[in-house]
C-alpha cells in the first residue's frame, strides 16, 4: 500500500471516531446511547483492528524481505496512530455481555486503566518499530517486530479479547 493510502486510512479512522463520539457526546467511559450507536462503534472497532492486522502482515512481510522499508515504516506508523484511538472504540455497552459478536471482554471496563495502558504500550512498541526500521539493523528490526506482536498487540489480545473461531 502506498504511503498516501496509509495516511488516508489513519486519517479516516480518526475522523470517523471523532464524528461518532462528537455527534453523540460520548466518551469511551460513557455508555453508548443504544444499539445503533453501539453497532457503529463496533464496526469502526472491527475496521480498525483489521487495519492493524494488515499493517502487522506488512511488517511480517518486510521482516521476510518481501516489502520495502518505506512500506514497513508506513505500516508501523499506521499502528502507532491507530493505537491512540483504541480506547475511544470501546465505550461501555459494547462488550460480550451486550453483543454476542463482540470480542471485547468485560474486564476492559473493570480495569480501564490497565486497558488504556496496554493501548499506550502498543503506541510505544509501534514507535520503536519505526525507529528499528529506520536504523536498518536487522537484529533490532526482528526484536522490535517480536516485541510489537507479543507485548504490543498481545498486551490487549491476551487479556482483553475473547478469541472467536
Amino acid at each position: 500500500m502506498m504511503a498516501s493510502q496509509h495516511s488516508t486510512r489513519a486519517a479516516s479512522i480518526a475522523l470517523i471516531v471523532g464524528l461518532v463520539f462528537g455527534a453523540c457526546g460520548a466518551s469511551a467511559q460513557e455508555r453508548v446511547a443504544g444499539d445503533d450507536e453501539a453497532e457503529k462503534v463496533m464496526e469502526m472497532r472491527s475496521q480498525t483492528m483489521k487495519g492493524l492486522g494488515r499493517s502487522m502482515r506488512t511488517l511480517r512481510d518486510f521482516a521476510r524481505g518481501r516489502k520495502d522499508a518505506e512500506e514497513a515504516v508506513m505500516a508501523a506508523s499506521d499502528i502507532e496512530k491507530a493505537s491512540t484511538e483504541i480506547p475511544s472504540l470501546f465505550p461501555i455497552g459494547t462488550g460480550l455481555d451486550e453483543f454476542l459478536d463482540s470480542e471485547a471482554k468485560e474486564v476492559i471496563w473493570e480495569e480501564w486503566d490497565a486497558f488504556t495502558a496496554a493501548s499506550q504500550q502498543l503506541t510505544e512498541k509501534a514507535a520503536a518499530m519505526v525507529a528499528a526500521i529506520e536504523s536498518a539493523d536487522q537484529g533490532r528490526i526482528r526484536e522490535a517486530f517480536g516485541d510489537l506482536g507479543r507485548n504490543g498487540c498481545g498486551g490487549c489480545h491476551n487479556r482483553f479479547r475473547e478469541e472467536r473461531d
